[in-house]
């Protein structure tokens, strides 16, 4: 007992350690990203703007920190985390490391429903200053798909991962096809919508900032608290059910708060591959198991990520810009392939110790 209880608290101290150094790195990254970009900003800049000294500053640069920096870089950190946490998720319910958030195919609804707004010419102001069509469209588009896969996926009123799973990836074809369909249908709106499905964080406004922050707020909190549940649920069905886990109650928590991140995420910024497949692997790779100290971890790292992802984007082709979902991709599948590697050789070395 005495050494179950040292063992716990020495966890717990290795946790505090781990999201300390990573909560320190993912202020400078927001610094530094802050301070990059097409107009030159100082580090001294940012700090008079975070420190209530904005008066000191010219009015232009005021502008560009407060208006154009800082949303656009809270914004890369919010989906970065809600992408990487989401990836966690997916990849404990459905207990496969090659899941990520595309299996249920939000992205794929959200992307349709933002290609229909902007084909239709309903990509104007819709709803206050920032809102526009294809930021309603992606959300309403997520809203229909997670229903469409939920509806399938019901047996009995009761959901299993399985036809979860299936369906979800039945769906994603689906709406991929129509998104290609709607792309060949309309050539003359074809660029708008491709650069649109690749993403990108120069749409970031304080008003989408504020309504992501509220999302992520809100939706983060659910999953950190079902956390130690999904661990049951890597057990098996019945073993679930033996120690009092109710899987169709949590699999449908996890799988809805999921979907409502997933839907924030596309519509602030398009479709963002890798981060919720690599950034679990990431996090598990330094020792890190269990769900709720893994999740929140996966934020703080994924948020990381995109951000660095997000300064490369704005600064390498600067004034130009490169598409986020090449970036994170041309960044994750390496060092993805290298975990992959990495782990299979450990595998070899521990068979070959046996």
């Amino acid at each position: 007992m005495l050494s179950h209880m040292r063992e716990h608290k020495s966890s717990s101290d290795r946790f505090v350690i781990k999201f300390t150094i990573a909560a320190i790195m993912l202020i400078c990254v927001m610094a530094v990203s802050c301070c990059l970009g097409s107009s030159d900003i100082t580090l001294s800049d940012v700090i008079k703007y975070f420190t209530g000294r904005g008066d000191e500053l010219a009015k232009t640069t005021l502008t560009i920190i407060g208006r154009i920096r800082v949303p656009r870089t809270l914004t890369a950190m919010l989906i970065g985390g809600a992408l990487a946490s989401v990836g966690c998720v997916m990849q404990g319910v459905f207990r496969n490391p090659m899941a990520d958030p595309s299996v249920l195919g939000i992205s794929s609804g959200a992307a349709l429903g933002a290609a229909i707004a902007i084909v239709t010419g309903l990509n104007g102001v819709i709803f206050f200053e920032a809102f526009t069509g294809a930021y309603i469209g992606a959300v309403l588009g997520a809203i229909v798909t997670w229903l469409l896969v939920f509806t399938i996926a019901a047996q009995n009123g009761r959901y299993d991962t399985s036809s979860t799973l299936l369906a979800g990836i039945a769906i994603s074809s689906i709406m991929s096809a129509l998104i290609t369909v709607l792309m060949t249908l309309h050539l003359e709106q074809m660029e708008r919508v491709y650069m649109w499905m690749l993403g990108t964080f120069s749409a970031s406004t304080t008003d989408k900032t504020k309504l992501l922050a509220v999302v992520v707020g809100l939706m983060m909190p659910i999953l950190i608290w079902i956390a130690p549940r999904i661990d049951v649920l890597k057990l098996g069905k019945e073993a679930a059910m033996t120690l009092g886990v109710d899987q169709t109650k949590t699999l449908a928590i996890a799988l809805a708060v999921s979907s409502c991140l997933l839907a924030f995420s596309v519509a602030n910024a398009g479709i963002i591959g890798f981060v919720g497949l690599i950034i679990p692997h990431i996090v598990s790779f330094f020792g890190v198991t269990r769900m709720r100290s893994r999740l929140v971890l996966s934020f703080m790292t994924g948020a990381i990520f995109m951000v660095v992802c997000d300064t490369v984007c704005k600064t390498i082709v600067a004034p130009g810009e490169l598409a986020i979902g090449a970036v994170t991709s041309l960044i994750g599948a390496p060092y993805f392939l290298f975990l992959l590697m990495s782990s299979r050789i450990r595998s070899g070395r521990e068979r070959s110790s046996v």
